[in-house]
């Protein structure tokens, strides 16, 4: 089939499909610019529709609704104030009490086992898991809250046993 085309005919078809190409492209996007290079003038479109040419008749009197106008700004009540739990003290919680937190279950969980080597294995790594916070942390005070609680544990853990730093 290919052999039946002479370069002739090949050409002149792309050389129609191509402008063909451009014509569409031309009208579908310039055409504004196009009729005004060739001085078609357009029709002028309203944008009011032909039964209203009259712009005052699409509008309806402004006047208020019953029961609006000004008001005094004293006048106005919107609710009774309530005060809330939100105070200049109240910060945010941290890693560190999270930490508290997670050493207040781990002793929460080994109050009915007896098992001291398994709750200091434990803590060591629940300590070394807040190392990333070691700057933010400190490691005397959630030792010192954790030994107050210690009291439920079963056994004594003597001031050596707890952990001394984040690495440990």
């Amino acid at each position: 089939m290919l052999n039946s085309i002479s370069w002739q005919q090949y050409v002149v078809a792309v050389l129609l499909m191509t402008l063909a190409w451009y014509a569409y492209v031309g009208l579908r996007y310039y055409q504004p610019e196009i009729s005004r290079a060739l001085r078609i003038k357009p029709k002028p479109t309203s944008a009011l529709p032909e039964v209203a040419s009259d712009p005052a008749d699409l509008l309806a009197p402004s006047r208020p609704e019953p029961g609006t106008g000004q008001q005094n700004a004293e006048e106005l009540i919107f609710s009774i104030s309530s005060p809330d739990d939100i105070s200049d003290q109240t910060l945010p919680k941290g890693p560190s009490d999270d930490l508290l937190a997670d050493g207040q279950s781990l002793i929460n969980a080994f109050t009915e086992n007896d098992d001291k080597a398994d709750f200091l294995n434990l803590l060591g790594l629940l300590v070394k898991r807040y190392d990333v916070f070691a700057d933010e942390i400190s490691l005397l005070s959630f030792i010192a809250s954790l030994k107050a609680s210690a009291n439920k544990l079963p056994f004594s853990i003597t001031a050596e046993e707890w952990p001394q730093s984040f690495e440990s």
